[in-house]
């Protein structure tokens, strides 16, 4: 079990927001109303959007499920092809919305095909479009890309697949995964579900960000986002920065705060962060006094723990946005190295290696 690490950091209390309460290990609430937290919301950038296939109300008979790939919170996900006007077939994920959802789901569903709709970038899962079918088990279907490596929770924890998967490799998914971030950010959405699986494998080389069923849109006069408290909230607390826990509210800085949890499953090889651990463990663990942070894993290279470290900062206002750590990346890479000749030492101590071998420094000390 990895545990916390305690944070030298001066405590900066300043006012008392709000009364802290842990209603339990996923159920969290606020009693009073906290100031506004200060976020900086970068510069809008150009994005090229895709052109192949519009995005539109699809006919239940172009769609025909194969199989079941899991269940969802709106009900179950399948794996299906779309044929589409042009005749093409498309392998695609079918997200359907059960029957029995359709009183207390429909909302959130519609509210994730909105957000999906206005999205549109290369590291985020696309949706094709949604189905209506009053007829079928599931009356509503949003129907998206199809990922054809599952998602990178799943992967990292078959080790099996490991050696497609070197830290190199996870190196290069971070960049990916903060430049669809970063693209959100710019258009003042928050995902608050960032988590590895949440990230889908497409091939060797790309990933994408996908489930958008508690993300939210910021006006144009706010920089957060802040729910209430309701018995079926459910938050996902080992990935949630403290002012979420505390007071409910979320904004770009606390899906930071996620993305470094994130990185910390990809480093570990998809461990539980803070495993062992119950909800109000982790909020006495991560908050005020403690201020303790997951500790750096053995395949983490240094740079990237630092990373870590920033986006964990306690204050919201000190944790680097998505524009920020997208140009910080590609400067902390880590270096790799091809051996000339076997290694002479085997010890314990000593990492072993023969010629030819690709070695990635992960602490130049």
């Amino acid at each position: 079990m990895f545990k916390g690490k305690k944070k030298n950091k001066k405590k900066q209390r300043g006012d008392v927001i709000g009364e802290k309460i842990m209603r339990s290990s996923s159920d969290v609430s606020s009693n009073r109303e906290e100031r506004p937290l200060p976020i900086t919301i970068s510069s809008p950038r150009r994005y090229t959007r895709q052109t192949s296939g519009s995005r539109h109300i699809i006919p239940a008979d172009q769609i025909e499920a194969i199989s079941t790939l899991g269940v969802g919170e709106f009900g179950i996900v399948q794996q299906g092809v779309w044929t589409n006007d042009n005749g093409q077939k498309i392998q695609v994920a079918i997200k359907c919305l059960s029957k029995e959802r359709m009183q207390t789901g429909i909302a959130d569903f519609l509210k994730e095909a909105t957000m999906m709709h206005t999205v549109d970038h290369d590291n985020i899962v696309r949706l094709y479009g949604v189905v209506l079918d009053s007829s079928s088990e599931a009356p509503l279907m949003l129907v998206t890309e199809l990922a054809p490596m599952r998602s990178l929770l799943e992967c990292l924890k078959d080790t099996s697949a490991h050696p497609n998967f070197p830290v190199t490799t996870l190196c290069e998914y971070a960049t990916q995964i903060a430049k669809g971030m970063e693209y959100l950010e710019t258009r003042r959405m928050i995902h608050r579900d960032l988590a590895a699986r949440n990230i889908l494998v497409f091939s060797k080389t790309k990933v994408k960000i996908s489930d958008f069923g508690m993300s939210r849109a910021l006006g144009l006069s706010r920089d957060y986002y802040q729910t209430n408290f309701n018995v079926n909230l459910k938050l996902p607390i080992a990935w949630c920065a403290p002012e979420c826990i505390n007071y409910l509210r979320f904004t770009t800085a606390s899906d930071v705060w996620a993305f470094g949890v994130t990185l910390w499953e990809m480093f570990s090889y998809g461990l539980q962060p803070w495993g062992g651990f119950s909800g109000q463990q982790i909020l006495e663990a991560i908050d005020e006094p403690n201020c303790r942070r997951l500790e750096q894993p053995d395949c983490c290279p240094k740079e990237f723990y630092g990373l870590m470290l920033k986006c964990w900062e306690n204050d919201p206002g000190r944790r680097p946005t998505f524009l920020e750590i997208a140009a910080m990346l590609p400067q902390i890479q880590p270096t790799t190295m091809t051996a000339e000749r076997d290694s002479s030492n085997t010890g314990k101590d000593f990492l072993v290696y023969s010629e030819g071998d690709v070695v990635t420094v992960l602490d130049r000390k």
